[in-house]
């Protein structure tokens, strides 16, 4: 036999045995009682788990809401503030670019 063949044998007799001793563990009543309460136990953990992750979305969810609403007004009024400003930073740039002319050579336009 090799090593591999000695590894899942052990691993099979393993599983065997834990399966036995869980078998005759609730073949108990007492065995079958503390099984009971074991998946209660695990099930309200469970629930108690889901309603505080339901609490933590509700939290989560009014906090998004507040700061949107704080900071909604602030970010209109700056992009207000950028649009009015933005027909001028526009008719700037192309008075630049038009001196500067297609083959960029800059124009002197006489002084009066």
């Amino acid at each position: 036999m090799n090593k591999a063949q000695i590894i899942g044998i052990a691993t099979g007799v393993t599983v065997g045995l834990l399966g036995v001793a869980v078998g005759v563990a609730l073949a108990r009543k007492e065995g079958r009682e503390a099984a009971r309460k074991w998946i209660a136990q695990t099930s309200e953990l469970a629930q108690r788990g889901q309603s505080r992750a339901l609490e933590l979305g509700e939290r989560a969810r009014r906090t998004a809401i507040e700061q949107y609403q704080a900071q909604a007004p602030k970010v209109q009024e700056r992009l207000s503030g950028l649009v009015s400003v933005a027909p001028q930073a526009a008719d700037a740039l192309n008075a630049a670019l038009n001196r500067g002319g297609m083959n960029g050579t800059v124009e002197t336009t006489p002084e009066s």
